[in-house]
């Protein structure tokens, strides 16, 4: 699960890197979501990745917080 969270999470950090890198006017998590979309589809999704994913997707009306809480 570490692993697959740290891949998740280099994804992010790949794509802010790559925005600041080439001054592109869009969010670096919108960059790394296109690549890691890339790479699961190029590749195929971990069965990690796979596992972790659904983990958090179960547990996503926890991680959502409103705006005007």
């Amino acid at each position: 699960m570490i692993e697959s969270l740290a891949f998740l999470l280099l994804a992010q950090l790949a794509g802010e890197v790559f925005v600041r890198a080439i001054g592109l006017p869009i969010p670096g998590p919108v960059i790394g979501l296109i690549l890691l979309a890339l790479i699961v589809a190029w590749r195929g999704i971990p069965p990690a990745l796979r596992e972790t994913s659904l983990g958090l997707l179960r547990n996503l009306s926890l991680l959502f917080v409103p705006a005007g809480v």
